[in-house]
């Protein structure tokens, strides 16, 4: 018998090996670009500048928009379930 390492002999060492493997690739291979590029920063300020002015801190508002938003559709199309679906798919 061989007195070498085996990946026979040990199954669950391939999983680790193979583990550590994409682990270490994933890690060395993360570029930091947002850090170093200004034109991805840029466009981050954008970003999180356009959430900030459409977030709504009140979530009982925002609950109370969607209820009127409902409550009108439903108005419009007859107020029947079965209209409201042929609405929303352009039939009623």
């Amino acid at each position: 018998m061989e007195a070498g390492f085996q990946w026979r002999s040990r199954p669950g060492s391939l999983v680790l090996y193979v583990v550590v493997v994409v682990l270490s690739a994933a890690v060395s291979s993360e570029a930091n670009i947002g850090e170093f590029d200004d034109y991805w920063r840029q466009r981050k300020l954008m970003a999180d500048a356009a959430a900030e002015a459409t977030y709504k801190h009140d979530p009982v508002e925002v609950a109370n928009q969607l209820n009127r938003a409902v409550h009108r559709q439903g108005h419009r199309s007859g107020g029947t379930r079965a209209c409201m679906h042929a609405f929303m798919q352009n039939y009623c």
